[in-house]
C-alpha cells in the first residue's frame, strides 16, 4: 500500500515480537520501533515545550497527586519541592522561606494583611500590627468643648488616624457609647460627674495617647475668643486660632484686651501659658513677666494679675499671684512652665463668686484680700511665653 509516498511495512508485523510502537521515521514511513528506543524524558515530559505530545501513566500519576493535593480552601499542601516540580520555571531554591516564630494571629480582615511564615515555614495570612498601620490617634477638636456638671450629651472629636476599635476614656466622666464615623471625627455620648475642671482626654487606637485639659466641665456659658475680639494694645501678636494668643517674634512685647465682665456677674477667666517653639533653653528675660490681669474697664487700671518671674538662671519659671493694693500677694507657685522639656503647662484662672475674688489651678486657691466693684476687662499678655486655652466663663 501507497500512500503519498509513505509507506507501512507490515513484515515487522510478522515477526511478532512485544514492546512495539507505532510511529514515523525520519522520512515520514509509518513502521513499528522498539518502545525502548523513545526517549520520553526528552519530548515527551511535562516540562517539553512543544506540543502535540502525550503523558505517559508515569506522568498521569504525577498530575493526579498535583491535583489530589489541592484542598477545598484553594491552598497547595504539597512540599515546596512538588510544587517546584509542578511549575515549569520554579525550583525550590525560588520558593524557599525558612521558617521563624511568630506571635502574631491570623484575623478574619480581608484588609490590611500580610503574607508571611508561621514557625514551621507555613505561608499564613496574617493580620498587620496596628502601630504598622496608623500613627498614635491625633485630637485637634472637641465640639462642644465644655459640658455642664452631672449632665449626658453628645461630643464630637475631631482629628486623625481614628479607627473603628478606638476607645476614649474621659477623665473623671462616664462614656456611654462610642460611635465612629470615619478616620477623622468619632462621636461620643458622655455623662459627665459634679466636679468641675479640665479633663484629659485618652484616645487608643492600639497605641495609647493622652490630650491633657482637652474637656473643661463648668456650671456656666463659655466664650472663646477669637480673632475680633482682641484689641491690641502692643506688639503683632498671633491671634488666628480661636483662644490663642502667641508670640511672632520672641522678646517682643504683646499685648490685647477681649471681652468685659459687668458688675456682679459671677465669672470665670482661663488660661494655660506654654513655652513658645520661637526660644530655645533658659528664658533669660525678666525678672516678672505678666501673662493675664484684670483692669477697671473706666482707667485700665490692673486690679489683678498672675505673672511669672523669670530669673534668667534656671528653667523653673514660677507662677505668682498679685493684687493693686499689696503688690505681690502669695509667693507660692501655681504651677511651673519649663523650657525645652515641658513638664507643667499650669491652666489657671481668676475667679469672682459675689465680691470674692480669687486665683485658682483646681489644686490651689488663692482668695485676695482686695475687692473691685466696677466693670472689668481683661488683658493678655506675652513675651517669653505663649497662651493658649483662653476662655471667659459665665458662672449660672
Amino acid at each position: 500500500m501507497n500512500t503519498n509516498h509513505n509507506r507501512i511495512r507490515v513484515s515487522d508485523l510478522e515477526t511478532d515480537e512485544r514492546d512495539k510502537i507505532l510511529a514515523t521515521n525520519s522520512k515520514g514511513e509509518l513502521e513499528f520501533i522498539a518502545t525502548k528506543n523513545i526517549k520520553v524524558d526528552s519530548y515527551n515530559a511535562l516540562d517539553y515545550d512543544q506540543e502535540g505530545k502525550a503523558l505517559d501513566a508515569r506522568q498521569g500519576k504525577i498530575l493526579k497527586d498535583l491535583v489530589n493535593n489541592k484542598t477545598d480552601k484553594g491552598g497547595f499542601q504539597g512540599t515546596t519541592q512538588d510544587l517546584a516540580n509542578s511549575i515549569p520555571d520554579l525550583n525550590s531554591a525560588n520558593l524557599k522561606l525558612g521558617s521563624y516564630p511568630s506571635t502574631r494571629n491570623d484575623g478574619q480582615l480581608s484588609t490590611n494583611k500580610v503574607l508571611s511564615t508561621d514557625a514551621s515555614g507555613n505561608l499564613k495570612l496574617y493580620s498587620l500590627p496596628i502601630s504598622s498601620i496608623y500613627p498614635a490617634p491625633y485630637l485637634t477638636e472637641i465640639l462642644p468643648y465644655n459640658f455642664l456638671p452631672n449632665t449626658t450629651g453628645n461630643i464630637i472629636l475631631k482629628g486623625s488616624f481614628f479607627t473603628p476599635t478606638m476607645t476614649v476614656v474621659i477623665q473623671g466622666q462616664t462614656v456611654n457609647k462610642i460611635d465612629f464615623k470615619s478616620d477623622n471625627e468619632v462621636h461620643v455620648n458622655v455623662t459627665t460627674e459634679s466636679a468641675e475642671g479640665n479633663f484629659s482626654v485618652t484616645l487608643d487606637n492600639g497605641i495609647s495617647r493622652v490630650f491633657p485639659n482637652a474637656l473643661l466641665v463648668v456650671l456656666g456659658e463659655v466664650f472663646i475668643p477669637i480673632e475680633r475680639d482682641f484689641t491690641i494694645v502692643t506688639g503683632n501678636p498671633n491671634i488666628a486660632v480661636p483662644g490663642e494668643f502667641k508670640l511672632n517674634l520672641f522678646n517682643i512685647a504683646c499685648s490685647a484686651d477681649f471681652f468685659e465682665i459687668p458688675v456682679g456677674q459671677n465669672f470665670r477667666v482661663y488660661v494655660t501659658p506654654t513655652p513658645t517653639p520661637l526660644s530655645s533653653g533658659p528664658i533669660s528675660i525678666g525678672p516678672d513677666v505678666d501673662i493675664i490681669s484684670l483692669l477697671a474697664t473706666n482707667d485700665s487700671s490692673v486690679k489683678f494679675k498672675v505673672s511669672a518671674y523669670l530669673n534668667g538662671v534656671g528653667r523653673d519659671n514660677p507662677i505668682y499671684a498679685y493684687q493693686s493694693s499689696t503688690g505681690l500677694f502669695h509667693p507660692n507657685n501655681r504651677g511651673q512652665i519649663i523650657k525645652s522639656t515641658i513638664i507643667d503647662e499650669p491652666t489657671f484662672y481668676f475667679e469672682r463668686i459675689g465680691t470674692e475674688f480669687r486665683v485658682r489651678n483646681w489644686n490651689q486657691t488663692i482668695l485676695f484680700t482686695d475687692t473691685y466693684s466696677g466693670n472689668l476687662k481683661i488683658r493678655v499678655n506675652a513675651l517669653a511665653f505663649d497662651l493658649k486655652n483662653l476662655k471667659y466663663v459665665k458662672l449660672l
